[in-house]
């Protein structure tokens, strides 16, 4: 192979968020002047993505405390305050709060899933992981008695993803799997002999000009449910970054209706 056709293939075979240097190994120099001006322009370029990513990540860092404060305050108001209107205003404001606490941490996770390594040194078992995700929710959350692992064929789910960023991607799937079903319906998290994880909810059809939308940022589907809205995009850009893929479909595989969310490990 011709050394300006590997300098090629090794340009083209890169994901959105590589921007490690390009090889000029063996490269005849009018080729490599060439691939150093790259290897340069993409060491700038990774410098501003990463001062932006470590803005969002301090900023969301630092609001953290002071909103920690503000929601005691507000919390404390509430349970001093006698019943009426003030009252009432206050609870408001306490909910709105709620929703900043929610938001700061998904612009950490967003930071991270968009910033640093996504892929650990050898490949591994996220079956724990996943059972860890899915404990939590049964310990803390609203919807604990709807969720369904299963596995019946015994697979593992072996993948080079980092185990921490798997992490924050199943808490995201399962944590908007909720959001988009019918009350008391069964939330399937599936696991597949071909190395797929599902996580599979009943409830009505997202249009297609939805679905073009929803892996953007802060968009939501059609839910009346609070939140954020930037799990899926979270959940997206790890899945991209570390070179698995994340696919969406409405209606759920083999479903007359509902979502589902496969990840390709």
């Amino acid at each position: 192979m011709r050394t300006v056709d590997r300098l090629y293939n090794q340009i083209e075979a890169r994901s959105e968020g590589d921007l490690s240097p390009v090889s000029t190994n063996e490269l005849p120099f009018e080729i490599s002047s060439i691939a150093k001006s790259v290897n340069l322009l993409m060491e700038r370029l990774r410098r501003v993505l990463d001062a932006e990513r470590g803005f969002a990540a301090n900023s969301a860092h630092e609001l953290r405390t002071p909103i920690a404060a503000a929601l005691a305050q507000t919390q404390r108001l509430i349970a001093e305050a006698p019943a009426g209107s003030l009252t009432n205003r206050t609870v408001q404001i306490e909910a709105s709060l709620h929703h900043l606490t929610e938001l700061s941490g998904k612009l950490l996770q967003l930071a991270k899933a968009e910033g640093g390594s996504l892929l650990a040194e050898r490949p591994q078992d996220l079956i724990t992981i996943l059972t860890h995700v899915i404990d939590s929710f049964v310990r803390t959350g609203e919807d604990h008695d709807r969720l369904l692992l299963t596995n019946a064929s015994g697979a593992s789910l072996i993948s080079r993803m980092d185990p921490d960023a798997f992490g924050i991607l199943m808490n995201n799937l399962v944590e908007n799997a909720p959001k988009y079903s019918r009350p008391d319906s069964i939330i399937e998290i599936e696991i597949h002999a071909d190395n797929t994880l599902s996580v599979r909810n009943e409830g009505e059809i997202i249009q297609p000009e939805v679905m073009k939308r929803i892996r953007s940022r802060f968009e939501r589907g059609q839910t009346k449910i609070s939140g954020s809205g930037p799990g899926l995009a979270i959940a997206d850009t790890i899945a991209q970054g570390a070179t698995a893929r994340l696919e969406l479909y409405s209606p759920a595989l083999d479903r007359r209706d509902g979502f589902e969310a496969k990840s390709v490990l």
